[in-house]
């Protein structure tokens, strides 16, 4: 079975986001199967030949599928959010009329995938498509993620000038992220007692250090009002931010982490909830979207409006040392549940799907 992946992803700004990790990681981890052969193109025109293509990701708004195609076709698209929360994703009429040919492009397509069972209602709820052809396969944290020795962990605490006790908190910061909201629990929840007085909150990823206060942009208007609260409310010293990192400088600031917060209104999946508990961080977390899968029994789930509720959680884990050590067993535990193999062998299985039909 010869299968080509588009791996357009990586190479625009998706590279360093969700879309870009699932495209590398399925195209390097199905390269080592010798019972398929791999192809990848960023035009269909570079398609010689193949029995499947993938496109492993779905944009509503640009054409990123065509409408003729050249081979029985799989398409990931990893959640609806634009449509779930229809009032903060505003699309002009040029994106609107690329939706309406997106969604025809999607029609004779053999097969869907996505990251999650809560994703896979939301997309058979907002485009309309076949139950029967949309198949969740949940993604897995890299092998990197793991427990690292003290000799290591006190050489990247050094070099990233991490403080000794902080909250944890990696991704984006578009509003579905919440990040005011975690601005806002971090601060009352160093005002509760003199013994939060040293915690700190570290933030990793590149758009924490953009100078966004002049731009005018919908996507970045949740970043403006956090960097308004870490202004009026006196954190400028308290919170981190370390921009982008690399992969074996992150697999450290997790492991250094006290507490790691993912304060979404929605994930499709929530990746850094599994990459935190292969590192052997408690999770405190929302309950949105596909969150509680991941999640499961190992991490403390709050409602995303409640600030108080993920207060009290946050400080129950940072005052309970029983209370961590078990989220820590229960979180490497969940983290073994998901692999790249089983994503890899499920995925298969749908191109075989894909195949029969």
């Amino acid at each position: 079975m010869h299968v080509a992946i588009n791996v357009t992803p990586l190479k625009s700004a998706h590279k360093n986001r969700g879309i870009g990790y699932y495209t590398y990681n399925l195209v390097e981890n199905l390269k080592k199967d010798q019972s398929i052969i791999i192809s990848t193109f960023s035009d269909t025109a570079e398609v010689k030949e193949a029995d499947i293509i993938h496109y492993p990701w779905f944009d509503f708004f640009f054409h990123t599928l065509p409408l003729r195609k050249i081979a029985p076709t799989v398409v990931t698209i990893h959640d609806v959010i634009p449509f779930i929360f229809k009032e903060h994703y505003p699309v002009g009429i040029k994106g609107r009329i690329n939706f309406l040919l997106q969604k025809v492009a999607l029609k004779n397509c053999g097969a869907f995938i996505t990251d999650s069972d809560t994703s896979k209602q939301d997309i058979v709820k907002h485009l309309k498509l076949e139950s029967k052809k949309v198949f969740s396969i949940p993604l897995a944290a890299e092998d990197r993620f793991k427990l690292l020795s003290d000799t290591k962990l006190l050489y990247a605490k050094r070099k990233l000038k991490l403080p000794d006790r902080y909250l944890l908190y990696v991704g984006d910061a578009n509003w579905v992220k919440n990040i005011p909201f975690l601005i806002k629990a971090f601060k009352k929840l160093k005002n509760i007692s003199s013994d939060m007085n040293d915690l700190k909150l570290v933030l990793v990823g590149g758009v924490f250090l953009k100078r966004v206060n002049n731009i005018n942009h919908p996507e970045l208007e949740s970043l403006k009002l956090a960097n308004k609260l870490i202004e009026g409310q006196g954190l400028e010293e308290s919170i981190v931010r370390v921009g982008n990192l690399e992969q074996d400088e992150l697999v450290a600031c997790y492991n250094l982490a006290t507490v790691y917060v993912q304060p979404s209104f929605y994930e499709g999946f929530g990746l850094p909830v599994l990459e935190a508990f292969a590192c052997g961080v408690p999770v405190v977390c929302s309950n949105g979207g596909s969150l509680p899968e991941v999640g499961g029994d190992a991490a403390l789930f709050f409602d995303p409006h409640n600030l108080d509720q993920c207060i009290n959680l946050l400080r129950e884990v940072l005052q309970n040392m029983s209370l961590r050590e078990k989220l820590i067993k229960l979180g490497l535990k969940q983290a073994e549940k998901f692999s790249w193999q089983k994503v890899l062998d499920d995925t298969k299985a749908v191109y075989m799907k894909t195949l029969m039909r």
